[in-house]
């Protein structure tokens, strides 16, 4: 019996192995035929090896959704994950070098409306398959995250990740949903403040105030300029303060100290905020909701009731970071346990317990 036990031990860890790639392995069945933003009807012949995006927003849901490893090409913009910002660089997005993106030959580009008509046409003139994703609501960001887990057969990961979003979304909305339109506060979400550019009706922040249970003041759409009587009238009870490369600080401090804005209520009351990463709030990926999150605790005096554990104490406004600004290479996501979060670790670990307790009962 003794002589036995490597044999069926040997066996285990085969089915456990075989169980576990099963389980990362997905399901979809090239050639498959989808229907892009744009409306297109595209047909993907085979599960695509070499893909190139043209948008931040785009690459963060490839890796999101564990296609990191097909990418070959991103935008000079691309700063999260850490990883994008090895990726061969192919432009500005609207400034696309395409020489480089023919040389990383591509099985597929995924890019935006905001590249441009003449960015399709000329990829199509170099033969190159595209799929637009342009989402301009909630939904249609989930939406685009299903459909890169599609293309790039990770439906399982794409639907874990839309399913996560989907609650936290539901936890907060269901929550603001009752507050009257009296009760909501006043809130001007500001990108500069020199002169002041706002968020307008049809933009992410200002739906995203919304479902909060802010009312966002500005009634134009866009990002529309603003000057400093409007906003004395409007009278914002919360300004946002957002700005790329750690600026949110800088305008957030200018906006306190200006003069002209004594009396408005979110300066007396000390509820100007600025925001740690302005991407998970303008950006449409993945962590649009962590964004959301964010919002949702800067619109109500009950915030230290809220417990986000994905949210950074940075992020958070008992955080006096004003002064300093954000510390270069910090994240929202929790990037250094990603080997954790992997389908299957836990298996595996249990694999290598049970390798290494074998060959410590040989050796004993």
């Amino acid at each position: 019996m003794l002589k036995r036990t490597p044999i069926i031990l040997l066996i285990s860890i085969l089915l456990l192995i075989s169980n576990v790639q099963a389980s990362d392995n997905n399901t979809v069945e090239y050639p498959i035929t989808i229907t892009d933003s744009s409306g297109a009807t595209i047909t993907i012949e085979k599960e695509p090896g070499r893909i190139v995006s043209l948008m931040p927003s785009i690459t963060e849901i490839l890796f999101t959704v564990g296609a990191g490893d097909k990418m070959v090409g991103g935008t000079e913009d691309d700063k999260y994950p850490p990883e994008a910002i090895n990726l061969t660089k192919v432009g500005r997005y609207t400034t696309i070098n395409y020489e480089t993106v023919v040389q990383l030959e591509p099985d597929l580009v995924i890019l935006d409306e905001a590249n441009g008509e003449d960015t399709i046409i000329r990829l199509e003139d170099l033969n190159i398959q595209t799929v637009m994703i342009n989402p301009k609501t909630m939904d249609e960001i989930i939406e685009s995250i299903l459909l890169v887990g599609t293309i790039t057969n990770n439906e399982d990961n794409a639907q874990e990740i839309v399913d996560g979003m989907r609650q936290t979304i539901s936890d907060i909305t269901d929550s603001t949903k009752g507050i009257t339109d009296e009760e909501r506060p006043r809130v001007l979400y500001i990108v500069w403040d020199d002169p002041i550019y706002s968020a307008g009706k049809d933009t992410y922040p200002s739906d995203l105030i919304t479902m909060a249970g802010g009312q966002n003041i500005i009634e134009a759409n866009g990002w529309p300029t603003i000057n400093l009587e409007s906003v004395v009238s409007a009278d914002p009870q919360i300004i946002i303060c957002s700005g790329m490369g750690g600026l949110s600080y800088q305008i957030a401090n200018n906006t306190r100290n200006n003069d002209a804005l004594q009396t408005v209520s979110a300066i007396k009351n000390d509820r100007v905020y600025p925001i740690k990463d302005p991407n998970t709030i303008e950006l449409s990926g993945p962590r649009i909701v962590e964004g959301l999150e964010v919002l949702h605790l800067y619109m109500g005096d009950d915030w230290e009731q809220k417990d986000y554990t994905s949210l950074n104490d940075a992020s958070q406004p008992q955080v006096d970071a004003a002064a300093e600004g954000p510390e270069e290479g910090d994240h929202a996501q929790d990037g250094g346990n990603a080997t954790a979060k992997t389908p299957g670790f836990g298996v595996l670990f249990a694999i290598s317990m049970m390798i290494l307790g074998y060959m410590g009962s040989r050796r004993s």
